[in-house]
C-alpha cells in the first residue's frame, strides 16, 4: 500500500556507558513491560521515563544499515553511487536478493541481546529518505520502507533499548558531505520548497507510523544540517516541529544544530519535548588526527581541550537549561595498535566528559 501526500502537488555513533549495569537487566527482555512507564519525555533539562526517574540514553548508531556510508561499509563514493554499480553487475532481481539479504542479516536478534547484556540502553537508527519514497514518484510513501525498521525497533524492543529514528539523508541533501548520499557537494534542500516538503511528508508518515510505540524515544529529524545563510534552518524545524505535533504529541524531537550539528545560534525559541543535539568528534580520533595527547592541526590537544570543545558545542543547551544528546562522537580506528591505543585514550576520556556533565 502507497501514501499520496494530498498536499505535494502545490509544495521528505556512538557508543556511551551504561547508566545501568547489565546486571540490572532483566534474563529474559519482552515487550511487555508497562507502556506508561516506557515512555520517554523532557522535563526541565533531563530526559525521563513515566515514573518521571531520570534516564541518560547509552548506546550506539546502527550506521551503515537503512542508510549506507562508504567507511562503514566499506565502498568508495556515496551511497546512490554504490548502488547503481551493484544494478549493473547483478541486475535488478539479484540486486533487490542482496539487498533483503543484507538487511537481514545486518542487525539480528543476538544483536540486541549484546546490546542489552551491556547494559546499553538506546540505539540510533540512520536512515534514507529512499527507503520509502523514489524520486521518480516524489511523495507516495512505500510501506515496505518501514518492514527492516520495524523488525529493529521490534527487537531492540524485546531487550529494553529504546530507539531513535534518524533521517540521515534528506532529499535534496541538507547538506554538502558524502554521508548525505549527496555527489554534488552542494545543499540543495534548503533552496527548494519540493525537497522540503517532501521531507516534512515523510515525517508525517513516519510519526504516524510509529506514534503509538513507546520504545521508539523519538526522532532526530535532520542530521547534520548544514544551510550555508544560516536562516532556514530553524524556520524549517518550525515547520517540521508543528507538521509531527499535529500527528504525535508524545515522541521526543531531536534538533540538530546548523553547520553539521555545532552551531545553535538560529534557534530563537525553546519548544516542549525537544532535546537538543550536537555531534562531538575529537580532532585527534579522525584519520588524519595526530598523537594524544600531543599536536593535531597545529593545536595541541589533550582531555581539558576535549572539555573545553565539548562545552562550546554545549552552550547553548546549558545556557537555557535544556537537555542535551551527543548523537555522534567517536574515534576511528586505523589498525595500527600504538595509534589505537591513543584513540582509545580519546573514547575513554569523552566518556568521563560526558558522565561528568550527565548528558546523553
Amino acid at each position: 500500500m502507497k501514501r499520496t501526500c494530498p498536499t505535494l502537488l502545490i509544495g521528505i555513533s556512538f557508543l556511551l556507558l551504561s547508566s545501568c549495569s547489565p546486571d540490572d537487566m532483566q534474563s529474559e527482555p519482552t515487550l511487555n513491560a508497562g507502556a506508561n512507564e516506557t515512555w520517554l519525555s523532557v522535563s526541565g533539562d533531563h530526559v525521563v521515563n513515566g515514573r518521571g526517574e531520570t534516564v541518560l540514553l547509552r548506546g550506539f548508531g546502527l550506521g551503515g544499515m537503512l542508510h549506507m556510508e562508504n567507511f562503514i561499509d566499506g565502498y568508495p563514493a556515496n551511497e546512490e553511487q554504490v548502488r547503481e554499480g551493484l544494478r549493473s553487475v547483478l541486475g535488478p532481481e539479484k540486486y533487490d536478493l542482496f539487498f533483503q539479504e543484507f538487511y537481514r542479516s545486518y542487525f539480528t536478534e543476538p544483536d540486541a541481546k549484546y546490546i542489552n547484556s551491556l547494559g546499553l540502553n538506546l540505539v540510533r537508527i540512520p536512515v534514507h529518505y529512499r527507503q520509502f519514497e523514489n524520486d521518480m514518484n516524489p511523495g507516495v510513501i512505500m510501506d515496505e520502507g518501514f518492514e527492516h525498521l520495524d523488525r529493529v525497533i521490534d527487537l531492540c524492543a524485546k531487550y529494553q533499548i529504546h530507539t531513535v529514528i534518524d533521517l540521515h539523508a534528506l532529499p535534496g541533501f541538507q547538506n554538502q558531505n558524502w554521508h548525505s548520499d549527496n555527489p554534488t557537494h552542494k545543499a540543495l534542500f534548503w533552496k527548494h520548497r519540493d525537497f522540503q516538503d517532501r521531507a516534512l511528508h515523510l515525517w508525517e508518515a513516519i510519526a504516524e507510523h510509529y506514534r503509538d510505540n513507546p520504545w521508539v524515544a523519538g526522532y532526530d529529524l535532520i542530521n547534520e544540517p548544514a544551510d550555508p545563510t544560516g536562516e532556514r534552518v530553524f524556520a524549517y524545524y518550525r515547520r517540521l516541529y508543528e507538521a509531527i505535533r499535529n500527528i504525535d504529541a508524545k515522541h521526543i524531537l531531536f534538533l540538530e544544530g546548523n553547520r553539521y550539528a555545532k552551531d545553535f545560534d538560529m534557534f530563537t525559541e525553546i519548544w516542549p519535548n525537544v532535546v537538543y543535539t550536537n555531534h562531538d568528534y575529537a580532532t585527534p580520533g579522525l584519520m588524519t588526527g595526530g598523537d594524544y595527547p600531543g599536536m593535531t592541526a597545529g593545536r595541541y590537544v589533550d582531555k581539558d581541550t576535549l572539555e573545553a570543545d565539548f562545552l562550546s558545542k554545549s552552550g547553548f543547551m546549558f545556557e537555557h537549561d535544556v537537555p542535551g544528546w551527543v548523537g555522534e562522537f567517536g574515534p576511528v580506528y586505523t589498525g595500527d595498535p600504538v595509534k589505537d591505543e591513543m584513540r582509545y585514550q580519546v573514547l575513554a576520556d569523552q566518556l568521563e566528559i560526558y558522565d561528568k556533565y550527565r548528558v546523553s
